[in-house]
C-alpha cells in the first residue's frame, strides 16, 4: 500500500518518440505519456504545459494505496496516468460507498477555489497505478490565468457529471444482467467480432461498480455462456460481440413492463 514520488514530471511537456526506455540495453517499463496525450492537456499552448509540469510530481502507488481522504485539505489536483483508482464516500458511521472508478487520464478531484477547501471523497488505487499531482494552489492560479485551461477543467466537470448521469440511469432503467452486459461491451475493442481480454479489476469491485450482490453478479455471468461469453477468472472470451449487443437490448426490453402488466400494477397501487 506504498506510494513512491519522482521529480521528473517536467519530461511530461514534451512528446515522446518511444514508449519503451531502454536502460543498459534491456527495455524496461513504458514511459508516462506526454501531458499533450492527455485529453486534459491536449489544447493548451506549449508555455502553459511548460508552467504547469514546473512542480508537479509523478507517483506509483501499489494496490490499496490512499491517494487522498475525505475531509482533508485539497492539496493537489491529480491525473490518472495508467491504472484505476476506486471514488468512495465515506458516512458517519464508517461505511463505505464506491463512487465510481476513474481510469487513465481522468482526473480525481476538482481544484480548489478557495484555500480552505477540502475533497468530498476518498481515493484509493486499485492496483498498480501511476499518477501525475499539480499542487493545488499553483493549478487554480494557472487556470485564472490560462482561458483555455479554465475551459478544459469546465469541459471534464462537465464530463464526469454526464458519466453520473448515465450511470444513475443504469442503475434505475437496467436489471443486473444488462448492467453487465453493458460493462462487458465497454471493455470489447472497436470494430472486432471476437475478442479476448483481461477485467481491469476483480469481480468484488465489478459487482460494486455495478450496484449488485456477488451473487448475483455469478448468476448474470453464467446467463451471458447462452450468447458466447466465456469467462475463467477474470479472463473473458467474447465469440460475438454483435450478439453480446443484441441480448444486451433483449434484456432491455425484457425488464420493462408490458402495458397490462403496468395497468395491473397501478390499480394495485391504488
Amino acid at each position: 500500500m506504498s506510494i513512491e514520488t519522482s521529480d521528473v514530471a517536467m519530461g511530461l511537456a514534451s512528446p515522446r518518440k518511444g514508449r519503451a526506455n531502454r536502460r543498459n540495453g534491456r527495455v524496461t517499463a513504458a514511459e508516462p505519456p506526454a501531458l499533450r496525450d492527455l485529453p486534459l492537456f491536449s489544447l493548451l499552448d506549449e508555455t502553459t504545459i511548460t508552467r504547469l509540469t514546473l512542480e508537479a510530481k509523478i507517483e506509483s502507488c501499489n494496490d490499496g494505496a490512499v491517494i487522498f481522504r475525505q475531509g482533508d485539505p485539497v492539496a493537489a489536483v491529480t491525473v490518472i496516468l495508467r491504472g484505476f483508482v476506486k471514488i468512495l464516500r465515506i458516512a458517519s458511521c464508517g461505511d463505505e460507498t464506491l463512487i465510481g472508478i476513474r481510469s487513465n487520464g481522468q482526473t480525481l478531484c476538482e481544484p480548489p477555489m478557495t484555500a480552505s477547501e477540502s475533497y468530498r471523497v476518498s481515493a484509493e488505487a486499485v492496483g498498480p497505478t501511476t499518477l501525475l499531482k499539480f499542487p493545488a494552489a499553483r493549478f487554480t492560479r494557472m487556470m485564472r490565468e490560462s482561458p483555455a485551461l479554465f475551459a478544459a477543467m469546465i469541459q471534464d466537470s462537465k464530463d464526469k457529471i454526464s458519466a453520473l448521469i448515465l450511470e444513475i440511469e443504469s442503475l434505475k432503467a437496467q436489471n443486473a444482467d444488462q448492467r453487465l452486459a453493458n460493462f462487458l461491451l465497454s471493455l470489447c475493442p472497436p470494430g472486432v467480432e471476437q475478442c479476448r481480454f483481461r477485467l481491469p479489476y476483480d469481480k468484488r469491485l465489478i459487482a460494486q461498480q455495478l450496484g449488485v450482490k456477488q451473487e448475483t453478479l455469478s448468476r448474470a455471468f453464467a446467463k451471458l455462456r447462452d450468447v458466447g461469453v466465456r469467462t475463467e477468472t477474470r479472463d473473458i472470451l467474447v465469440e460475438s460481440v454483435s450478439r453480446l449487443a443484441g441480448q444486451c437490448e433483449q434484456l432491455g426490453r425484457s425488464a420493462r413492463l408490458s402495458p397490462e402488466k403496468g395497468a395491473r400494477r397501478r390499480e394495485n397501487a391504488a
